[in-house]
Formats: structure tokens, sequence, C-alpha cells
């Protein structure tokens, strides 16, 4: 569903936020988990123990703006990281086993998932 309940959707304000908090050099990554084809553990596991879940506790720690989702497909997350300017030191935080599927940046253009997500985890950090 892409309206909120009044009927708005995120395509009718996000030009508003963009330009008021200068976002227009974000930057982003999304990873998957390699181990399993794109998958996560088949089994649910203890978030230290789940390859997406651990890496978005880091990223939290480390203060980066990220989110996770579960993919399409059942027992698949994704995990997406944004970031504005230089390149944070992702070494210490993304687990070795995730691998990076896609990048980009506003020049390029944010798709509306893309731009959902960025909400989600703006969303998150306002809510820590």
């Amino acid at each position: 569903m892409t309206a909120a309940a009044n009927g708005a959707s995120l395509e009718d304000c996000h030009s508003n936020l963009f330009s008021l908090a200068e976002l227009t050099g974000i930057k982003w990554r999304r990873y998957n988990f390699e181990g399993h084809g794109d998958c996560g553990p088949i089994i649910s596991a203890p978030a230290q123990d789940d390859p997406i879940l651990l890496s978005f506790i880091r990223c939290l720690q480390a203060n980066l703006l990220c989110v996770w989702r579960r993919d399409v497909k059942p027992n698949c997350k994704e995990l997406w990281i944004f970031w504005w300017g230089d390149e944070p030191n992702l070494v210490d935080v993304i687990h070795h086993e995730l691998h990076m599927i896609e990048e980009g940046f506003w020049e390029n253009g944010l798709s509306y998932e893309c731009r959902t997500l960025l909400f989600k985890a703006i969303h998150n950090l306002l809510e820590r």
C-alpha cells in the first residue's frame, strides 16, 4: 500500500523534507546474506546469530542510519545503510557473510522503495 490512512503518499511530501534537510548528498547500500543462497538462516535464530540482525545492531551502535526488512522470499532479509558525505568504515560493522547487492546515491535517483526505507531508518533514529 502506497497511501497513508489520510490519503497522502510519500510522493506528496518527500521533496520538502529533502530540501529542508539537505538530503541531496545521500548514499546507500543494500546487503543480503549469501550463506544460504540469498536468504538468512533457515531457522529463526537470536539476533546475535543472524548476520543481518547482528550487522543492524552494530550499525545502530556505530550511529549509522540503517534499516532491515524482510525480502519477498520467505526467511530472507536485507540490510540497508544510508549516509552522507564520506563513506563510513563498515569493516567492523558488516558481518563477513553479508554481500553488497546494490548501492546508489542521490544523483542516480532514489526509487520509491529506497525513499520509503530511508524514512523508516530516520524514524528508527528518532525513536532511539
